[in-house]
This record gives structure tokens, C-alpha cells and sequence, in this order.
């Protein structure tokens, strides 16, 4: 039931794309509306395999997003993120700082104005969540009205990096909100969370990159092989960075390495150095291959996100569209 389900959806896919092709729509958008829409259907018994395979976060985290946060680093040119660093940097750490606490102080006092008591960190942790966008549909709309290259590359760029900003702001509101606050001590602790898990990325990611670069200069001349260690090259790193991050402590302190940040630039490395121990054959073959991958997992990931709200335990009618209209204005 479940390969039913998954075949299914990637055909359900297929049709979504060709329409947001034809009607010059966001296909990524469209995908989680039809997705809301199964929802109803998979209530009916003939249709009850739909609902039987469910994006889990883990599912999310260490099958999924490798392989998107891999096809758009692979191709990002060291250069054009030197050119560019200033921009991507600001906007990625500074400016995700900024969204995510303006979202976290000015979505506190909404609910409060329509009457639900929501504590501050709640908001802050939303605000870590949701200030990291998705690229996918407005890098399809830059590409349509013909956007400026540089425009788009910060973009890219700043998005890509952005999600590490994210997850670390989010472990630290989340640490926070275990530990509780005590002052200038859980703000020391906060931004030496913070940088631990930027740099260590950045290094463990370098370390990956290049060590996944010699194995494949080891084995040119087997396309299969190679084509495997890019394969494995995005999941190693992001899972081992993960692991790393639980059991690693530094004199008394525990050390968190971003995996997303890892992941992103061992990526990069494979794409800017590694590509050029590739045979042609493969590095030519390469671009297509993890262009489909992602399209598979970014079809699959944003429609089962539309099948979520089977599982909603909450009464949207009843309980949670005037938070959620609030909480859009906020964010918009």
C-alpha cells in the first residue's frame, strides 16, 4: 500500500506539473494545495492507501533534505559566493535574526490582542521557523520575468545558507525553553551555541567535501562508484554531523555542528573541486541526474506536506484560521 501510494503521488505529481507549467503557476504551491486536497479523498476506503506513507521529520530530515540542500549547492560557484559574501551573509544571519525576532514579539502581542495567551519563546521559535524561506517558487518566477543574474545568485545563495541560521536559532530559543533563562550566562551559552554550530559546519563540511573528492579521484573510471560517493557525500556529512553534534563535548561544553551547514558546503566542494577528479562521462551525466532527484523529492516532500492536515489535532474551523490569518499578516 505504501509503493502504491508513493507511485501514486508521483503521478498526481506529474499532473500538477505540467499544469504549473500551462497556467505559469508555483509548482511547489500547488503542489501542497493538492496535496490538502487528497485529504478528503483519502477518507474514502477505495482511497485510504493515499494516506498510508506520512512525512515524518525524520523521513524530512535525513532522507530528503540532503539531497535538495546537495543539488543546490552543487552548483554554486565559489566565486560567485565570494563576489557576492557580503550580501548572502547579511541576509542570511543578520536578516533572518531580525525577521524571526520581529515575528516572535509582534506575533506574541496578535494573539494577545485576539485573546490567546502564547508565550514569548513560542512565537521566537515560529519566528526561527519561518524566516527561513523555500527559493523554489520565486527562483521559478526570477527565471520567468527574466530577473537580474546577480539578483538571483544572492538569492540562491542567501537561502541556501539561511536554513543553517534557522535550525541553530532554533536549538538555541528550544534550549531555552528546556533550560529556562537565567540571564547574561544562557546568552553566553546562546552565542557560543550559535558559532559552534556555523564554524564547526563550515569545517566539518570542508573536511567531508574534500575527503569524498579524493575517493572519487580514486575511483575514475567507474561511473557507477562515482556516481555513488555524490550519493553518499550529502547523507554522510549531514548524519554525521548530527552524531558528532550529540557526543562531542570540548572542555566541559557540548559542541553542535550545523548539519545543514556541513552538508552545504561539502557540497560545494564536491561541486567546485570534486566534479574535476569526475570522468567526463559522469560530470556531463551529473547536473540531469541530481536535477530529476530533487524534483522527486521536492514533488514527494511538498504534497505529503499537503497530506499532513489529515492528521491535524486541532479544529481549524473552530479554533485556529483567525490565529493562523493573524499570524500570516505578522509574517508577511
Amino acid at each position: 500500500e505504501i509503493l502504491i501510494e508513493i507511485f501514486t503521488l508521483m503521478f498526481i505529481a506529474l499532473s500538477v506539473n505540467l499544469v504549473a507549467i500551462k497556467k505559469r503557476v508555483p509548482y511547489t504551491v500547488l503542489l501542497v494545495i493538492v496535496g490538502s486536497l487528497l485529504v478528503p479523498l483519502s477518507q474514502l476506503k477505495a482511497f485510504s492507501f493515499i494516506d498510508e506513507f506520512q512525512l515524518t521529520p525524520e523521513s524530512l530530515f535525513f532522507v530528503f533534505l540532503p539531497i535538495l540542500i546537495f543539488e543546490s549547492a552543487y552548483n554554486m560557484k565559489f566565486r560567485n559566493v565570494k563576489e557576492n559574501k557580503w550580501s548572502m551573509g547579511i541576509l542570511a544571519v543578520f536578516g533572518l535574526l531580525i525577521s524571526a525576532v520581529f515575528i516572535g514579539f509582534v506575533g506574541q502581542w496578535s494573539f494577545r490582542e485576539l485573546g490567546f495567551e502564547v508565550p514569548l519563546l513560542v512565537t521566537l521559535l515560529f519566528g526561527a521557523i519561518i524566516s527561513s524561506t523555500d527559493p523554489v517558487a520565486v527562483l521559478s518566477l526570477f527565471k520567468d520575468y527574466g530577473a537580474p543574474h546577480r539578483l538571483t545568485l544572492i538569492f540562491e545563495g542567501e537561502s541556501l545558507f539561511n536554513d543553517a541560521t534557522s535550525f541553530a536559532l532554533f536549538l538555541v530559543f528550544l534550549d531555552i525553553c528546556i533550560h529556562g533563562y537565567t540571564g547574561y550566562p544562557t546568552l553566553l551559552s546562546a552565542v557560543f551555541s550559535f558559532t559552534t554550530m556555523l564554524l564547526g559546519g563550515v569545517l566539518f563540511g570542508l573536511l567531508m567535501g574534500l575527503m569524498f573528492s579524493k575517493m572519487i579521484e580514486w575511483v575514475k573510471g567507474n561511473e557507477h562508484l562515482e556516481i555513488t560517493l555524490t550519493l553518499l557525500v550529502a547523507h554522510f556529512t549531514f548524519i554525521l554531523a548530527e552524531l558528532l553534534s550529540k557526543h562531542l563535548v570540548i572542555f566541559g561544553h557540548e559542541i553542535h555542528l550545523s548539519s545543514i551547514i556541513a552538508t552545504s558546503i561539502s557540497s560545494m566542494v564536491m561541486g567546485n573541486y570534486g566534479r574535476f577528479k569526475m570522468s567526463h562521462a559522469v560530470e556531463d551525466y551529473m547536473d540531469k541526474f541530481w536535477s530529476y532527484f530533487a524534483f522527486v523529492a521536492n514533488s514527494l516532500v511538498f504534497i505529503l506536506m499537503g497530506l499532513m492536515f489529515t492528521h491535524l489535532s486541532i479544529e481549524l474551523k473552530k479554533i485556529a484560521l483567525l490565529p493562523i490569518a493573524a499570524i500570516i499578516l505578522v509574517v508577511v
